[in-house]
């Protein structure tokens, strides 16, 4: 994915105070020195006692540093334990454990998005937040949220999963989001009716935010043709399609699969793409998200490869609001053709011409075309989706 950040470059972290020249002081709390360089990954540059953390220096709007903070020691709140962001309300820093901090109620684990140390485990995915572990307006460290499933919007592990672990799982406060790896983020009553084809909330820049969806929705594909506008398309569980007996009747989904609408229990047949599930048009289509994600070497992530995601995963696509450049003179003039019309993959087709299901998309992985090792896409499907490395950031605060 698309990692979804806006970087996890120190660039030498130069000055981790933010541009401030002032102290933090609490009430009843230590001087927090603002100006003071540190690494919240490796823990380095603070003084013994200390961590390296963010601390908040205004919560609304939200305006923090990084800097070193007091260690807490054996008396710090645990990873996965709930927290406040300081010991006076809102300001501050935190008392989570050293190499932990607070977010959203909890003390999760400091991560490297970028992918080096210290790293989430198998239950986690490192997630950048905005306005949060930002220097000079790049992240220089994400968070560990907890791994979920995007269909079904279960959590991976946990004693209460619907719902990514809400109290309520038809008014989720939480999410499951991500294009390769997916985890779960606030969600909220402002975000529920933010469905396929529905504007999505974006920062200051106009970039959707990774979680400006309702759950079981992402931004993703453009609103049609020669737009960078992105809207909010849902997640579906996709089955082949082709102009064969046996799969032209797909181009819904798997009716089987269990999904999750934003705000109904989880069901069986709401991971399609029916006008009444995840999609909006007649022309909505589940396609295998897999060849979106595909980069600029027509490779995926190594852990999307060997999900169970990769078959199975797909994402609603409105047709008829896409075309391609079928003459190739850079002009898109071509309606993008409907699965259920495409003749099955061949093998020996070799792709030179986007003339079958595999091409388009519509065919699992396994199946599809490959030269040189490498499945073949039609080109202009990564033209009808936001870049895949554009860095999306996740809102932190409640989304009520």
């Amino acid at each position: 994915m698309k990692k979804l950040a806006l970087g996890a470059l120190f660039a030498g972290l130069a000055a981790c105070g933010g541009g401030s020249n002032n102290s933090v002081t609490l009430v009843d709390a230590p001087t927090v020195d603002a100006m003071t360089t540190c690494n919240p990954l490796t823990q380095g540059g603070c003084n013994p006692g200390e961590k390296c953390t963010w601390i908040n220096d205004q919560d609304d709007p939200p305006i923090g540093h990084v800097g070193c903070a007091p260690d807490p020691g054996a008396t710090g709140i645990a990873i996965g334990s709930a927290c406040t962001d300081g010991p006076a309300g809102p300001m501050g820093y935190d008392t989570c454990v050293k190499g932990a901090v607070c977010l959203s109620g909890e003390c999760k684990q400091i991560c490297d998005q970028a992918g080096g140390a210290p790293l989430c485990d198998a239950n986690h995915s490192c997630q950048i937040y905005a306005d949060f572990f930002e220097t000079g307006g790049t992240a220089v460290a994400g968070v560990c949220d907890p791994a979920c499933d995007p269909l079904t919007q279960e959590l991976k592990v946990g004693t209460v999963k619907d719902a990514c672990g809400s109290t309520s799982a038809t008014m989720p406060t939480k999410g499951c989001y991500g294009y390769d790896d997916y985890s779960c983020a606030p969600a909220g009553m402002t975000v529920y009716t933010l469905t396929d084809r529905a504007t999505p909330r974006t920062n200051a820049s106009g970039n959707p935010y990774l979680n400006g969806c309702a759950p079981g929705f992402i931004p993703f594909f453009y609103e049609m043709t020669g737009s960078t506008k992105t809207l909010c398309t849902g997640y579906c569980a996709a089955l082949e399609i082709d102009n064969t007996a046996a799969n032209s009747g797909n181009q819904l989904g798997d009716a089987t699969a269990i999904g999750k609408l934003p705000t109904t229990a989880k069901q069986a047949g709401d991971a399609t793409c029916g006008l009444t599930k995840k999609g909006s048009h007649s022309s909505s289509t589940c396609k295998f998200i897999w060849p979106y994600l595909l980069d600029d070497q027509d490779m995926l992530t190594p852990a999307f490869m060997a999900s169970t995601n990769l078959d199975k995963l797909g994402v609603c696509q409105r047709l008829d609001m896409f075309k391609w450049d079928m003459n190739m003179d850079m002009t898109p003039e071509a309606p993008v053709p409907f699965c259920q019309t495409l003749p099955r993959h061949v093998n020996g087709d070799m792709g030179m011409i986007p003339d079958d299901a595999a091409d388009w998309g519509c065919q699992k992985y396994a199946n599809s075309q490959f030269v040189g090792g490498k499945p073949v896409r039609n080109p202009w499907l990564k033209e009808m989706r936001i870049p895949k490395n554009l860095p999306l950031e996740i809102v932190r605060h409640n989304l009520n």
